[in-house]
């Protein structure tokens, strides 16, 4: 039984544009020790479940021989797609679809998701991992905290500031309550080696962030 939490499916509906010029972007050093731990051959594929506008397809593209990007929202592979045009990127292929029913044909050297693990069926996505992958390939989950939570002034005024406009716009289904106790009962790594993975460990990277109103605005 997967203990996952429901989110909405449309929970970046609206945002592509934002999402993508104002979201931080995986610290440099951490893309290259995951490409140095797998390792990498340069001739494989690379699967990126729930991709976004393609932070994580993008940046590893070089590396790979075909990206298969995936995200359930269209806004998103839509302005992903649009923009691996206009780089001139060809080995990026996107496809509009869920991470547990998606039709895509393995084998992958690397399966990545990032920032959003949590808000899947975990098990489910695990599992089709697992017969994606193969033999010597793995999978990352990638995570950020992209603000910083603190006890800073200015880290509690966002805070207020969310759950302010949350109520406002009656958006509290957004996020399910007590997500976070969920991923504490049963953490991703218990998943994974669920679902057949070994867990190789957890691994932190510091970058730098400067924050305006306007990319703190765009952002939220």
């Amino acid at each position: 039984m997967d203990s996952s939490p429901a989110f909405r499916r449309d929970l970046y509906g609206g945002t592509a544009a934002f999402y993508d010029r104002y979201r931080p972007p995986y610290p440099a050093s951490l893309l290259e020790d995951l490409l140095r731990r797998l390792p990498v051959s340069g001739t494989g594929r690379l699967l990126d479940l729930a991709c976004g506008t393609g932070q994580v397809a993008l940046a590893l593209a070089d590396r790979f021989t075909e990206v298969v990007a995936v995200d359930q929202e269209q806004e998103m592979v839509a302005f992903g797609r649009a923009k691996t045009k206009a780089a001139g990127v060809e080995n990026v292929r996107w496809v509009a679809g869920a991470a547990e029913s998606v039709t895509v044909d393995g084998p992958f050297e690397l399966v990545t998701i990032g920032n959003a693990f949590h808000r899947l069926p975990r098990q489910a996505v695990a599992d089709r991992a697992f017969r994606w992958v193969q033999p010597g390939g793995g999978i990352a989950l990638l995570w950020g905290d992209i603000l910083a939570r603190g006890d800073a002034a200015w880290q509690r005024a966002m805070g207020h500031l969310f759950g302010e406009w949350f109520t406002r716009l009656d958006a509290e289904d957004r996020a399910p309550a007590h997500w976070e106790s969920a991923m504490d009962r049963h953490p991703s790594e218990q998943i994974l080696v669920g679902a057949g993975f070994e867990y190789v460990g957890l691994y932190e990277f510091f970058a730098e962030q400067t924050w305006t109103v306007e990319t703190l605005t765009g952002l939220v």
